[in-house]
């Protein structure tokens, strides 16, 4: 069974490996929220989202997404001051990952159109803010596998801690600082994305 899934930005800059990506220990999601919405919209990917304006995810360990190529187009930005720390290729504007601020916690949701066969990963199991879906849309009326979600993510945090990789990451380095400066979108930025 192939536990290795090839990833890349839509122009081929940066490449990368998702490492063990069999169902169990990946999350495959849909997130209706606003702000991943207005992020897709910000980076020009809005066709690439799910009816009802759902962002297409993969939540997985950060130790185990390898950037084999182009590293150097790593960078951030974050809606808000405080929010979560959105990661895209520079070379192209494809969105790569989303995490919170500080690798002290183990989770990264990539983004789904980074990979060419998701085949492996098995069907979404979580849909996750549905009352913010856009209106008369077939996007789900009620979240689901939610319980499911947090469950797995906290079996996978414990089990990379005992391993000792838990705070390994491609976004972070090993003093826990990111490795691509974010930048908070300006006010103007921030309305039209969530205006779009």
């Amino acid at each position: 069974m192939q536990t290795d899934l090839d990833f890349s930005c839509a122009c081929g800059a940066l490449r990368g490996v998702l490492h063990h990506a069999v169902p169990g220990e990946v999350c495959h999601l849909i997130c209706y929220c606003r702000d991943c919405r207005a992020f897709a919209h910000h980076m020009g990917v809005a066709d690439q989202l799910e009816p009802g304006g759902g962002s297409p995810l993969i939540q997985v360990l950060p130790a185990r997404i390898e950037i084999t190529a182009g590293a150097e187009h790593i960078a951030c930005k974050r809606l808000t001051e405080k929010g979560l720390h959105r990661w895209y290729a520079d070379c192209c504007g494809t969105p790569l990952a989303n995490t919170v601020g500080t690798s002290k916690v183990p989770l990264a949701g990539m983004w789904r159109p980074l990979f060419a066969d998701v085949g492996p990963l098995g069907p979404v199991g979580t849909y996750g803010f549905t009352k913010m879906a856009l209106p008369g849309t077939a996007a789900p009326k009620k979240d689901k596998g939610l319980a499911a979600m947090l469950g797995g993510l906290l079996r996978r945090s414990a089990a990379a801690y005992l391993a000792g990789t838990a705070r390994q990451s491609p976004f972070f380095d090993a003093e826990g600082r990111p490795v691509a400066e974010p930048k908070v979108l300006s006010t103007e930025e921030r309305a039209a994305a969530y205006s779009a």
